[in-house]
């Protein structure tokens, strides 16, 4: 092992066969997906597809066969930074390719059996908006305050753990943000927007308990009980640990944010285009009866007095009194 320079973030990479094994199905699944659309005539969006590759598939790539995997085990803060993208960046960066929408573009029917476990009851229990953010943080936290971190840098079957859970955690809250369907009724877009601002501020939890932490976590790690590759003091590795679950996470929160009323923009403009083309059908609807009982005596009927719009619009029932 090489002592570790800044340059190393660049230039440090491993083929770790389980790093590259996610890599290539995780790209190859949306891949096919994407493929089976575009053959079916369904248009997908080339910047879902970019941001798939580029921030979720990019990132994986970087924390399993990249310099946070070459370094995780002799650099605390290097595998608290693992943690934080496996667990924040990169499930972001996956969501943000739709996956979900796109699979329901090719199985309308529901059909496909990721669909069908996304719609069982364990999963829409843990993506339950309280219960997924508190996972996500949870977990992160146990992480650290367990011997489960420790027992990653001596086992590679409990770092394949660890990885594949912080991903599915990450996922179980992001998901449901960017699909209407992943969460109840009352989860509207405002709400889901609120949501996402919430759950930013308490994904800094993690960082700040282990960068204000007295005592040192995870005493046995073996870039502090061996020979040093960075040359930094386990306490100062240790905050500068929690300072980088700190930083992911906070730069996490704006990108999920904007990304969540951008969804809210387009479900609302969906919404209005609907409802313009109910009341255009309906007025034509209207027309055509009036035209055909019209009075031999050519005596018109008065027209029927203009209603209030919202009074008719599906959107502002709720709202109304006596509305369902």
């Amino acid at each position: 092992m090489r002592d570790f320079t800044p340059l190393s973030l660049l230039t440090a990479w491993t083929a770790s066969p389980s790093g590259i094994l996610a890599v290539a199905v995780v790209t190859g699944v949306y891949a096919r997906w994407v493929l089976l659309a575009r053959a079916g005539g369904i248009r997908w969006s080339g910047w879902r597809v970019g941001l798939y590759a580029g921030l979720g598939v990019g990132t994986l790539a970087y924390s399993l066969c990249g310099p946070l995997a070459v370094y995780r085990d002799h650099i605390f803060w290097v595998g608290a930074l693992q943690v934080g993208m496996l667990a924040s960046l990169t499930p972001v960066g996956l969501a943000l390719g739709d996956p979900v929408r796109l699979l329901r573009r090719l199985h309308p029917d529901g059909r496909h059996w990721v669909l069908r476990l996304l719609a069982g009851s364990v999963p829409r229990v843990l993506m339950f908006p309280a219960v997924g953010t508190a996972l996500a943080v949870g977990i992160i936290i146990a992480v650290f305050f367990t011997p489960w971190f420790q027992a990653s840098t001596q086992s590679s079957p409990a770092r394949w753990l660890l990885d594949v859970v912080l991903l599915t955690s990450g996922l179980l809250f992001v998901l449901p943000l960017m699909v209407d369907e992943l969460l109840p009724a009352w989860a509207t877009p405002g709400v889901r927007t609120l949501l996402a601002f919430i759950d930013g501020l308490a994904d800094a939890i993690p960082g700040i308990l282990v960068m204000t932490s007295s005592a040192l976590l995870t005493p046995h790690f073996p870039g502090w009980t061996g020979i040093s590759v960075s040359g930094l003091d386990p306490a100062f590795d240790q905050r500068l640990g929690g300072g980088a679950l700190l930083v992911v996470a906070e730069s996490v929160g704006l990108p999920v944010i904007g990304a969540v009323f951008m969804e809210w923009v387009r479900s609302d403009a969906l919404e209005a285009e609907a409802f313009d083309a109910a009341q255009d059908a309906a007025s034509v609807a209207a027309i055509a009866p009036a035209d055909e009982a019209s009075e031999p005596s050519g005596a018109s009927a008065a027209p029927a007095e203009p209603g209030l719009w919202w009074t008719s619009d599906p959107r502002f029932a709720r709202r109304q009194p006596g509305g369902d």
